[in-house]
């Protein structure tokens, strides 16, 4: 069987090499954690978008929803006309 992770002496441990990354690397996986992160922020503001405007449908009309919406997606900077 495999030795315990407690077995391993402080000694031990503090001599396992680590390396670090070049900074170019750094960089770019800070900037698509960045990015990831805004995505998915966007991604929950136009489920709330999407799911306020099918109530709005079910209690107007579509096309006052739909307004709303496109409104909405501008307040966001996201334009589905393209």
């Amino acid at each position: 069987m495999g030795r315990d992770i407690s077995a391993i002496s402080t000694e031990d441990l503090l001599n396992i090499p680590i390396t670090l990354p070049k900074e170019s690397t750094r960089q770019k996986i800070t900037e698509k954690v960045r990015a990831s992160r805004k995505a998915r922020e966007q991604s929950k503001q136009l489920l709330e978008i999407a799911k306020t405007g099918v109530e709005r449908t079910i209690e107007t009309d579509e096309a006052i929803a739909t307004a709303w919406i496109n409104q909405q997606l501008e307040a966001v900077g996201i334009n589905l006309s393209n």
